[in-house]
């Protein structure tokens, strides 16, 4: 079986998690698609190109949250950084949208930083699914003490990220109060972490 010759974007960055994932495996599917193996976990990267051949996006699948739980979310968004020794490299880096499961490399760290604010905040938040990821947007359900759930919306914008909390007319304007005052809190900073 011979080798099958990648592009270099996705040769690059296949090559740095390959490197960064401890055992991992490389699988190459096609020019344009690869797969990171590792142990029942797998991360698939398809580039995209466009019309005249340069990169648009790299879709990555990740169900599992290798990234996140091996902390290269943030070496992911910065991988431009590593072609310092390669300008077109570099340049073809910079230029490419990375789409982590359906959200990008930012709004994906996006979320992890709100998830993660939430549970600093109290021990009764509890994220529990996705109901919509679109690139810069998304709606997921967050639970709130043992049986009120909400929905979380989040898009992420050029200037700001706007997070709202949904709640049923039913909850009481107590626990509705608690829940906008820890969103604004959090709103508040991640706005400064992600915005500046």
């Amino acid at each position: 079986m011979s080798e099958i010759k990648q592009y270099a974007v996705l040769e690059y960055i296949v090559d740095v998690l390959q490197k960064s994932i401890i055992g991992s495996k490389v699988k190459q599917i096609a020019p344009d698609e690869a797969a990171i193996i590792d142990g029942n976990a797998s991360i698939v990267i398809k580039q995209r190109l466009e019309s005249n051949g340069n990169t648009a996006a790299l879709l990555i699948r990740d169900e599992k949250e290798v990234l996140y739980s091996e902390e290269l979310l943030e070496k992911v968004y910065k991988i431009y950084e590593g072609a310092k020794d390669n300008a077109a490299l570099k340049a073809a880096l910079l230029g490419t949208n990375i789409i982590i499961n359906g959200l990008s490399i930012e709004a994906e760290l996006i979320f992890h930083a709100i998830r993660d604010q939430f549970y600093a905040l109290s021990d009764s938040y509890e994220f529990l699914k996705f109901i919509e990821k679109d690139v810069q947007k998304m709606r997921f359900n967050m639970n709130f003490g043992d049986d009120l759930i909400f929905e979380l919306i989040v898009l992420n914008e050029a200037g700001s990220i706007a997070i709202e909390a949904m709640t049923e007319k039913s909850v009481a304007p107590a626990v509705k109060s608690a829940i906008t005052a820890d969103v604004q809190e959090i709103r508040d900073k991640i706005n400064k972490q992600f915005k500046k």
